[in-house]
């Protein structure tokens, strides 16, 4: 077997683990960040009335890109024979054309154009993320990866808390905007010069044929029964963070709970992001901690369970009350579930992929299952507020505790998980 397609054995060091989560938390940065703080806000800025109704078309077009983007991004990177290796290139390509849609977001002032660069942002950010997942199981070894995880998850919210603040309280798009692609070049930039991985040689992969390359994304589950049920436990799970989290929860801040009139000369695009900067600031060392209990216990079911339990019980909480205590308090519970479930989930995940020759398109067939829902949510989000009204509590109640009730069918399935603990 070629050095590329073997299973990792060799220690990682510090050095890597950091550039790497450097460059994974400037993607989410561009993608998740922007889409809590800046875009919800740019959309209602275009027509106030018709908030709900068109981030229901904004936001299903860019999780359409990243449904495409990121398993695409992955099998396209998975064949590539480059001198450079086979993420690297990948790396360079998303971050410029990532960059690029952040441009066009950040001079667009209709809903058109917002779209449009979203839905760039999307599939060029996602086939970005595809090639910086798929670095973990190519060269890191099973032993190593709770910790890489958590290191990764360590400096995304870090970097997430300062773009979220700044963002926060930007006053002109164009500069915030402006930051953001200076810190994904620069932090992509700085791993790809010192990353270092072997060359897939020609003919190690056979060719990329459409039909077997579209047949490749069907997971059968009696012959791949450990990554179907990963993959149906992903599908819930984001589906019901999504409930409780983005353009919803900016709604319910911005509708029901008041903050611009129980805050005067504040606004909800703050709200947001003191919302991020609470999550992280509580989340990151719970979520380290539990890491490094996962990796010397060898266990990732536990705390993939409790993780589910926390964004539950956060979801609960945000329907007892719409006090600004509460539904802080509320979604900083959320905030920790999710490190939990996203970082030891994916850990999980690499430790049960089908084949080490499609680490990187079997990774993107898992994001299926977190994109899949930001595409059909939005409009069924709106629909629901726009009938009962954007600021009637019930309906936010509705999609917290459908959100709940997804999280919960998703916990069934990990009893049946084989190969992991």
């Amino acid at each position: 077997m070629t050095q590329a397609l073997q299973e990792p054995t060799e220690r990682v060091t510090l050095t890597f683990q950091v550039l790497l989560g450097l460059a994974s938390a400037s993607a989410l940065l561009a993608i998740m960040v922007v889409l809590s703080v800046l875009i919800p806000v740019q959309v209602a800025q275009v027509d106030p009335a018709a908030a709900a109704t068109n981030l229901a078309l904004v936001l299903p077009l860019g999780a359409f890109g990243a449904l495409i983007g990121n398993p695409l991004g992955g099998a396209l990177s998975d064949r590539t024979t480059s001198r450079l290796g086979r993420r690297r290139p990948w790396i360079v390509i998303g971050a410029l054309a990532t960059a690029a849609g952040l441009f066009i977001l950040a001079i667009s002032q209709t809903i058109v154009g917002l779209a449009l660069g979203w839905f760039i942002v999307q599939f060029f950010g996602n086939m970005l993320m595809a090639a910086h997942s798929a670095i973990v199981p190519d060269r890191v070894p099973v032993f190593q990866r709770g910790a890489t995880q958590a290191i990764l998850g360590l400096i995304s919210p870090l970097m997430m808390i300062g773009g979220a603040f700044y963002l926060g309280r930007v006053t002109d798009f164009r500069v915030g905007y402006g930051v953001v692609i200076a810190v994904l070049l620069v932090c992509n930039a700085l791993f790809v010069a010192w990353y270092r991985e072997p060359r897939l040689l020609p003919g190690a992969m056979p060719p990329l044929r459409l039909a077997a390359f579209l047949a490749s994304f069907w997971i059968n589950p009696r012959r791949q029964p450990n990554f179907a049920l990963v993959w149906l436990v992903w599908l819930f799970l984001w589906t019901g963070y999504i409930f409780g989290s983005g353009g919803f929860l900016f709604l319910y801040v911005q509708n029901v709970v008041g903050y611009a009139a129980h805050f005067p000369g504040h606004t909800v695009q703050e709200a947001m992001s003191q919302i991020q900067i609470v999550q992280t600031a509580v989340g990151v060392p719970v979520m380290m901690l539990a890491a490094l209990l996962s990796d010397r216990l060898q266990r990732r079911k536990p705390f993939l369970v409790a993780g589910a339990l926390l964004v539950i019980a956060g979801l609960v909480g945000l329907t007892v009350s719409a006090s600004w205590g509460i539904v802080l308090a509320a979604t900083t519970v959320i905030g920790i579930g999710f490190r939990f479930f996203f970082s030891l989930g994916q850990a999980m995940a690499t430790q049960i992929l089908p084949s080490a020759a499609d680490r990187g398109k079997d990774l993107g067939v898992l994001n299926i299952a977190s994109t899949v829902p930001q595409i059909i949510l939005p409009g069924i989000g709106a629909a629901l507020l726009n009938a009962l009204g954007l600021g009637a509590p019930v309906g936010y109640a509705i999609l917290f505790l459908a959100g709940a009730l997804c999280i919960t069918f998703g916990m069934i399935p990990v009893r049946f998980i084989r190969g992991v603990h």
